[in-house]
């Protein structure tokens, strides 16, 4: 169940240090038993008084987290009793963050929350910013365990502060993982992914692979929560196969449950068990009983929809009452909304075969079903409190109870709006442009500092080379002119051979300027025609604008660093170009694409967006000036070693667009566009001495181009 836990777990490992004694009364009795029961493990009696005691203590209660969290207890009890009466204050936080983790792995959140403030308690005196922020960190995962995202919430903000203060990569990039858990499960999307993208950043500036698979899974979630499952499980795959080569069970056993997760929503119930089956196995050797009961609940909804309702009964037995001892409020709503369907969907015998009176069914489902609304309430999360409204709405509908049904309907639909609102849906479209944009542009950037290195490099030697070129000519001048004739040749050559290679890197790099030029351009008035649709409120229309321009943007940074592409991509990312251009003109023209039978697009290579500056120039002064609807017909052949391209329109020419005298914008980007474009043939022909060539031609009605370029296969 993707809604009910995700990859940010923090890594139950902490720093000891030896330090003096606070005092704490909200632990003493349970404190007090765990110091009897550590005799048996060799308590306080068996180790000497001093801080290395405390330490080895402290070891073993973490070294028994995963595998033995009750012996775990003891061993942080035993360092709590020491570290007390030596007054070593450090110490006995840490002992205590020992024990609340511990705690954790016992699931005992609420336990583990006071021995958490304990500790906190003993490092806000110590003023330790790292300390500090792993102890608040720790608060909100907990706070989160037991769904009280805002207290959650609130916590993740002054651990992620801490962090970010500390200086601590790895630390700050925790923090942020768990401030978007929070922001996810109080339905703030923006505000999570904007976390998660700073995450993702830093993970890969440290190169830590399992944090970029964690963080994925995080974005993942939120993908899932936003219903966009193709990406939700490319994400989840992504963070699966990491989790699988690196052997970290736990959070491979959270990855397949998000995984069976989408293939519940998608209505594929027998991957979804395999998946969740695969994931209760980890849970249970692994005894993490909270992603027991998540795998449960899962299954039991998909044995619903395949109509094994006795099976949906068992596991939804086992599930809730784990839920009810550990205080997952959220989870146990969830539970109880699917518990409510059993009741209302289930034939007679299934229902006589779990103690349930048939006839007492309605009454029963809505008890349920108004428990898991107050709980989904009670916690905040926006996103559950309206998925059991409407689940609220069916149980009245189908009890005759119309008038709260409608209610209830009423209560969804507001929360689904207040959730989904086009301010989110813009404010996520444009962190992730952002996100890929700052990533390019950071490239380029090193690219450019290299490039640069190598031609301040390139200058001293010149420098060198030729400060000692006058030396050797004034010792060898006697020797005659023709040494010196031969001398000043041989100079020559060098300089037009490095003018050379100079007009060739700088015609690069104003190609590789004309495609990063295109991406403020075209995004500038790509978001005009999004704000316009949005302004006339075409909900639709500005989503499918938004998607297609999120495509082609991406494909557009894909393929600029790539010399050549299949002819397939090159073609999908102009028709995405021509989509948008024909939306921001009202259809105002049609386009076809022809493809000779003998180029196979798939193993055809060609440079990428050669077309485009040609297609654009047909679109603005050729079909947008003209009266009624245009035609844009491109065609790709192929004549022996070569491919020709053709761009046909039916616009109104290049003479009467002359005339015309159109925006000077557009004249000077078309000029600029096709004399880059020509500089690329130039060079494409150069270096593979071919006859590549653009020719244009002047129709009757409207302007052909013709390129033709070498024919190149990767097959």
């Amino acid at each position: 169940m993707a809604g009910l836990q995700m990859l940010c777990k923090i890594p139950y490992r902490a720093a000891v240090f030896a330090s003096i004694f606070v005092a704490c009364t909200a632990l003493t009795s349970t404190l007090a038993a765990q110091s009897k029961d550590s005799q048996t493990l060799g308590g306080p009696a068996k180790y000497p008084k001093n801080a290395a005691s405390v330490e080895l203590l402290i070891k073993k209660a973490l070294a028994s987290v995963e595998k033995e969290p009750n012996t775990g207890l003891k061993y942080a009890g035993a360092a709590i009793v020491i570290a007390g009466e030596l007054h070593l204050n450090h110490a006995l936080a840490d002992s205590y963050m020992a024990l609340a983790k511990n705690y954790d792995y016992s699931a005992e959140p609420k336990n583990a929350l006071k021995a958490y403030f304990t500790a906190l308690n003993i490092y806000q005196k110590l003023n330790y910013k790292p300390d500090l922020a792993t102890c608040y960190m720790k608060i909100a995962y907990d706070y989160y365990a037991i769904a009280n995202y805002v207290s959650s919430l609130n916590y993740a903000r002054i651990a992620s502060g801490l962090a970010q203060q500390s200086g601590n990569k790895k630390l700050y990039s925790q923090s942020l993982s768990v401030l978007g858990t929070s922001y996810t499960y109080v339905a703030d999307y923006p505000g999570a992914i904007a976390c998660y993208l700073k995450q993702l950043k830093l993970a890969e500036s440290m190169h830590d692979t399992s944090y970029i698979a964690k963080t994925a899974g995080n974005l993942g979630v939120v993908y899932y929560y936003l219903k966009k499952y193709p990406d939700a499980l490319r994400y989840y795959n992504r963070c699966l196969d990491v989790f699988e080569q690196l052997k970290d069970r736990p959070s491979e056993s959270i990855a397949l449950n998000n995984i069976g997760a989408v293939y519940l929503e998608t209505g594929d119930y027998l991957k979804a068990i395999d998946y969740n089956q695969r994931a209760l196995t980890i849970s249970l050797q692994l005894k993490i009983v909270k992603g027991q009961a998540n795998d449960l609940t899962d299954i039991s909804l998909a044995y619903a929809h395949l109509g094994r309702y006795n099976d949906a009964f068992d596991c939804l037995d086992k599930a809730i009452p784990i839920y009810e001892k550990i205080g997952a409020k959220n989870n146990m709503s969830i539970a109880y909304g699917q518990m409510a369907s059993l009741y209302m969907d289930a034939p007679v015998a299934a229902l006589t075969g779990h103690g349930i009176n048939p006839a007492r069914r309605y009454a029963e489902a809505l008890k349920l079903q108004q428990k898991a609304l107050q709980l989904a309430h009670d916690t905040k999360n926006l996103n559950n409190e309206a998925d059991q409204s409407k689940n609220l709405s069916n149980v009245y509908e189908r009890g005759g109870n119309y008038k709260e049904a409608l209610k209830s309907y009423r209560n969804y639909t507001e929360l689904k709006d207040s959730i989904f609102n086009d301010k989110k849906r813009q404010e996520i479209t444009r962190l992730s442009i952002q996100y890929e944009y700052d990533k390019k542009e950071a490239g380029l950037k090193a690219k450019n500092a290299e490039a640069q290195a190598k031609a301040t490099a390139e200058i001293a030697r010149q420098k060198i080379i030729k400060n000692a070129s006058i030396v050797i000519g004034l010792v060898l001048i006697v020797f005659g002119c023709i040494t010196f004739v031969f001398y000043k040749r041989r100079k020559d050559a060098r300089e037009k051979l490095r003018e050379a290679e100079l007009k060739t890197q700088v015609a690069e790099t104003e190609l590789k300027a004309l495609r990063s030029q295109l991406n403020p351009h075209f995004i500038f008035n790509s978001l005009n025609s999004i704000s316009d649709y949005i302004a006339r409120h075409d909900k639709a229309m500005a989503d499918m604008y938004v998607v297609k321009f999120a495509k082609l943007m991406r494909k557009i940074l894909e393929n600029s660093e790539q010399p050549s592409v299949t002819l397939a991509n090159d073609l999908e990312t102009l028709e995405l170009y021509m989509q948008l251009e024909a939306l921001r003109l009202d259809n105002k023209f049609l386009y076809q694409i022809h493809v000779e039978d003998n180029v196979d697009r798939e193993t055809t290579m060609v440079p990428p967006m050669l077309l485009q500056p040609f297609v654009e120039n047909s679109i603005w002064h050729g079909i947008s000036p003209k009266g009624g609807c245009g035609k844009i017909t491109i065609r790709v052949t192929k004549q022996g070693d070569m491919i020709e391209y053709s761009v046909e329109d039916n616009g109104i020419g290049r003479e009467q667009s002359s005339r015309l005298k159109i925006d000077r914008k557009g004249p000077a980007r078309k000029s600029f566009g096709i004399k880059v474009i020509q500089s690329r043939i130039n060079m494409i022909s150069d270096s593979r001495r071919s006859q590549a060539r653009v020719e244009l031609t002047d129709l009757d009605e409207g302007t052909r181009v013709s390129i033709k370029i070498p024919y190149e296969s990767d097959f």
